[in-house]
């Protein structure tokens, strides 16, 4: 039979071994785990982007198209001139949806109106425009002779509206008609979009969206976006540094790809009619290995090692944008990226136990028969840790400091157990803890509606008052201040001295949140009043309260530092509310509102306009209203 000090000896080191085996396989399977979840979440978070990137834009696009189909300024003639009314209309649709780079409309008498933006062409792309310098809209009239000529003015203007330039093209060419997204358009007398192609003018690639003309002639109404930048901006979603992402239509012509310039180059090169290449033309490499993998299928993921033996993990998703149009996104994401800093710890780890296990040996062999007794009662000792039991009146005493001060410990992790247990009960739930806005620092840019309120003549208050009665009644003030803007649904940001700020639309969206501005400050002042009327019957002096609204865009997120950070906005709003309310103090007013917010809510609020005034702190005038009360 073996001695306890052979037996303790194989019995721990077996136990470290074991356990150290049991983590370092737990390890490594949570690694994979890990490596996976994170591979895939960044892959379905760039898939997300992407896909919401274009399909916002595509529903913008073709909302904006239907309605200028259905306009008289197009569809009730078919004669086009310089200074007709869709093209005002034309450069409106411009300004509002920035991503388009041109709108067109073309008749049947083979008529034809676009109007381009040029201003962001490089000088490559203005060159096959002939544009003069300074343009930066082109605006394109095909008009049709009696003898079926289909000459073509061109007229460049600068930012200001101005006419730069001027070219005629007499032999052009263009006859709308004949063209694919005229043809398809008459034909399917529907809206459609397109397949990415070469702008036949420019050499970029653009999706065109259009729809049949609803009017008194037939026509076609068509606006292309550009894809040059979209490509690049689906690439910077790429899942880690080496990650790839590919996205196609439903006939598989490219969308976005890694080298979606180079293929551009070479389809400008094409010595047939330029265009972009298909999915289904790339037959080698990883990105043609997955595809055949996939099968077609809607949604298909897995794993695959390229030509250099890296592995990644893969997936393929199809998504529908809209009712005419779907695409796919195929995203590889090599895994280690999201596992090399992991596995050299990994690694070190496991040096690090095999050394220690190692240099346990002999310690555990030589104090093993010193341990034996003590190790018996501590072992008790430790039993009554599950029980909960109450500890003895001293620790289990040995001549070996370690063992001696393991007996301490365990006497005091016993009877702080022990005590413990009275304050908490013994089974305990874990709490679920809401992540719903980030932890992380930054913010986005909003449009918010702020706030800011402040007591008169506070500082003068202040200084007669007891400061424990004054606190008193300053929590008294902002308790009803708070309820009227919660009430409202705002976002009380801070307490500054005897000042609120508030806003509105953040963090979650609020249509009305001007309104709700509004009704806020209308309340806290009514239920100020009664307040006070509290305070003079108690021989307090009453707090009468400015407020200052404006509504403008803000940068709302969290501010400070990684240890300690607040939700706030920043921004010009933010500061002209707060200038707003100290401008209350010149007019002998109670709530002053900026025009903005007079423009949003005059239909449901009654106001007392002023003259314009330049606040503190601002460069420009800023007209300003009293808000009196509701409207009758």
């Amino acid at each position: 039979m073996l001695t306890f000090r052979t037996s303790i000896t194989f019995a721990v080191m077996a136990f470290v071994v074991a356990l150290a085996t049991l983590l370092i396989a737990i390890q490594d399977r949570a690694l994979r785990w890990a490596t996976q979840d994170a591979a895939s979440a960044y892959m379905d978070a760039s898939s997300a982007k992407a896909f919401g990137r274009l399909q916002t834009q595509l529903t913008a696009l073709a909302s904006l198209v239907h309605v200028l189909a259905t306009s008289s300024s197009l569809a009730d003639s078919n004669e086009r001139t310089e200074t007709g009314p869709a093209i005002p209309l034309f450069k409106a649709v411009l300004q509002e949806l920035p991503q388009l780079d041109s709108v067109y409309a073309g008749f049947e008498n083979g008529a034809w109106l676009q109007v381009r933006r040029i201003g962001e062409l490089n000088d490559e792309q203005r060159e096959r425009l002939r544009a003069t310098p300074g343009a930066s809209t082109a605006i394109n009239l095909v008009r049709p002779t009696p003898d079926g000529q289909l000459p073509m003015r061109r007229i460049f203007e600068d930012q200001q509206g101005n006419e730069v330039g001027q070219i005629d093209l007499w032999k052009y060419g263009y006859d709308t008609r004949r063209r694919s997204w005229y043809r398809d358009t008459m034909k399917a007398d529907r809206s459609l979009v397109s397949s990415p192609y070469l702008s036949f003018s420019i050499g970029a690639p653009v999706i065109t969206v259009s729809a049949p003309l609803r009017g008194k002639v037939p026509g076609v109404l068509a606006a292309d976006l550009k894809l040059d930048t979209f490509s690049d901006f689906v690439q910077a979603q790429r899942p880690g540094e080496h990650g790839i992402v590919v996205m196609f239509d439903s006939t598989g012509a490219l969308i976005a790809h890694p080298d979606f310039a180079e293929f551009i180059v070479s389809a400008l090169t094409h010595p047939s009619e330029p265009q972009l290449p298909n999915i289904k033309e790339i037959k080698s490499g990883i990105v043609a290995a997955v595809l055949r993998r996939s099968r077609g299928r809607d949604q298909y993921d897995g794993s695959i090692r390229d030509d250099q033996g890296r592995d990644y993990l893969f997936k393929v998703v199809k998504f529908a944008l809209g009712d005419q149009y779907s695409a796919g996104i195929m995203l590889l994401a090599a895994q280690e990226d999201f596992a090399k800093d992991v596995r050299r710890l990994h690694f070190t780890g496991l040096v690090l136990a095999t050394i220690a296990s190692a240099a346990f040996l002999p310690i555990v062999w030589i104090f093993g028969n010193g341990m034996s007794r003590a190790l018996k009662r501590i072992t008790a000792e430790a039993v009554k840790l599950q029980t909960l039991a109450e500890p003895g009146p001293s620790p289990v005493p040995s001549r070996i400091r370690e063992l001696h001060e393991l007996g301490s410990a365990m006497t005091l992790a016993q009877r702080a157990i022990w005590s413990f247990a009275h304050f908490v009960p013994k089974e305990l739930v874990q709490r679920v803890v809401d992540n719903s806005i980030s932890t992380e620092l930054g913010g986005v840019r909003e449009e918010i509606t702020v706030v800011f309120t402040d007591v008169r003549d506070f500082t003068t208050i202040a200084e007669s008052a007891d400061p424990d009665i004054l606190m008193h009644q300053t929590s008294r003030y902002f308790s009803v201040l708070t309820d009227a803007f919660l009430a409202e649904g705002g976002t009380i940001d801070k307490f500054i001295g005897d000042a609120v700020m508030v806003f509105w639309n953040a963090p979650n969206p609020q249509p009305d949140h001007v309104e709700r501005a509004c009704r806020a400050a209308l309340a806290a002042r009514s239920a100020g009043e009664k307040l006070n009327a509290e305070f003079e019957t108690e021989g307090l002096k009453s707090f009468f309260t400015r407020f200052g609204i404006h509504v403008g865009e803000a940068v709302v997120g969290n501010l400070g530092s990684t240890e300690r950070m607040n939700y706030t906005a920043l921004g010009n709003t933010v500061n002209l509310a707060a200038r707003l309310e100290g401008v209350n103090k010149q007019f002998g007013t109670a709530i002053l509102v900026s025009e903005a917010v007079y423009l949003r809510v005059r239909h449901c609020f009654q106001f007392r306009a002023f003259e314009s005034v330049v606040a503190k702190g601002m460069t420009r005038e800023t007209r300003i209203f009293e808000l009196v009360g509701t409207a009758t």
